[in-house]
């Protein structure tokens, strides 16, 4: 007591200290009063322990509101985190939300995912949220460097209060980043005990450090994060293998006629350039790749000698021509997970202005979808070899394009599509395609 008094500047002339107990005789706290101008007395210790149960009762109710606050806390993360799992099949979108979500319940700066690199042996930022949230994304972390490599060879929690007294901190990263670190929560995010990554969470806001429910509350948000990965990782595999199948489809298709051999492909990558100078979604995007491999689907059934025909083809054959895009899409509408990408099938050669096929819609009524295909798809039959002519120049394809706004085209997209050939890294991907098909 007398270091305290000194400490506080505080003389203590008497004291009267009483233990208060719960209802198991457990002591739940000291209760003190200093300094009576006469002295304490047995009877103002008697009259104290009267009022004992009422202030014991008083401590316990704060003390169960407090945790009950914690979980409530702790229980509406999780929740959020829940909510946020069945909101996108996007890894490094859902990794970023549940992140955010980690630095808010906590009140912290900035809060980033570690992934590991085994064959690289470091590990690299999969998302990082908070001011300097870009800047670090471009930073690499050595194997066993800082107090999230530590903790990626352990897999343990660590909290760091001052990250200046620990000597696993790496300071380059804060170089690199110009982030100033303070204190560090970093959680190995494990799945079927392996590890995948590290979640960290920095520098509480205000006056105060993190808690031990802070830690707590985390873990589980890391716990969230290390089954989305793992579901991604699951839904990937399918992903790719669903993809394969339907290039395989693509490649039988075209086999039939040299001449359309890799348009499927490159109405596709056209198409996703547009769909990236839109600003589309990920999921939108998605869709937009599916419908874009299987456009031409419906010409499985179309007898090869109109396909490959030199000619001119009469109104019949024609008409055989036409019937493509309903057929294509009949195709695949037995398979129900096909349901969202048949709009792009059987709406590609509508034109905008109603004269198209297979429905003569106009305007804002084709699907958006279809209106990119439709501009993907005619650039490259105009700038790709047919058995009936050669393919026209880039720059006349182009021409043909704007000549064709709000007619044959939506205008928006064509706009887009040729804004593309002004940017320099964009320019390069068109000019790779186009020159895949010379070299086909």
């Amino acid at each position: 007591m007398r270091r305290i008094a000194e400490e506080i500047d505080y003389e203590t002339k008497n004291i009267m200290a009483i233990p208060l107990k719960s209802r198991d005789k457990n002591i739940v706290a000291i209760l003190e009063f200093l300094n009576k101008e006469d002295g304490f007395q047995e009877e103002n210790i008697h009259y104290l322990s009267i009022f004992n149960p009422i202030i014991v009762s008083t401590i316990e109710n704060i003390s169960m509101h407090y945790q009950r606050e914690k979980e409530i806390k702790k229980l509406s993360a999780m929740v959020e985190v829940s909510q946020k799992l069945g909101s996108t099949l996007n890894l490094n979108t859902l990794l970023k939300l549940i992140m955010g979500i980690g630095k808010d319940v906590l009140n912290a700066e900035a809060s980033s995912i570690f992934q590991i690199d085994e064959e690289k042996k470091e590990l690299y930022f999969v998302t990082a949220t908070g001011k300097k949230g870009k800047k670090v994304k471009t930073i690499k972390l050595p194997w066993g460097k800082g107090i999230a490599g530590w903790v990626a060879q352990k897999g343990k929690t660590v909290y760091v209060e001052d990250v200046e007294k620990d000597k696993r901190f790496y300071q380059k990263v804060d170089e690199k980043s110009q982030f100033k670190t303070k204190s560090i929560i970093a959680v190995p995010i494990k799945t079927k005990n392996k590890i995948l990554g590290v979640a960290e969470v920095l520098n509480k806001k205000g006056e105060e450090s993190f808690s031990n429910e802070d830690i707590e509350i985390f873990e589980a948000i890391a716990k969230q994060a290390g089954l989305a990965m793992e579901n991604a990782g699951l839904y990937q595999d399918l992903d790719e293998l669903f993809r394969g199948t339907i290039r395989a489809i693509v490649k039988a298709i075209e086999a039939k006629d040299k001449y359309t051999r890799g348009h499927t492909e490159r109405v596709t990558e056209y198409s996703l350039l547009i769909g990236d100078e839109m600003g589309l979604s990920d999921e939108e995007k998605r869709k937009l790749e599916i419908s874009a491999l299987l456009h031409d689907v419906g010409k499985i059934g179309i007898p090869d000698a109109i396909l490959g025909k030199p000619g001119k083809l009469t109104d019949k054959e024609y008409d055989v021509i036409k019937s493509h895009p309903k057929r294509g899409a009949e195709i695949m509408s037995s398979i129900k997970q096909m349901s969202d990408v048949l709009d792009g099938i059987k709406y590609h050669h509508e034109r905008y202005d109603g004269k198209g096929y297979p429905e003569k819609l106009k305007d804002g009524k084709i699907p958006l979808t279809a209106r990119i295909i439709g501009v993907a798809d005619a650039f490259d039959a105009m700038t790709t070899d047919r058995p009936y002519r050669k393919g026209l120049p880039t720059e006349e394809a182009k021409r043909r394009l704007i000549e064709n706004k709000w007619a044959q085209f939506d205008g928006e997209i064509v706009d887009k599509f040729i804004k593309l050939f002004s940017d320099k890294e964009k320019l390069k991907s068109l000019q790779n395609i186009i020159k895949s098909a010379k070299d086909k």
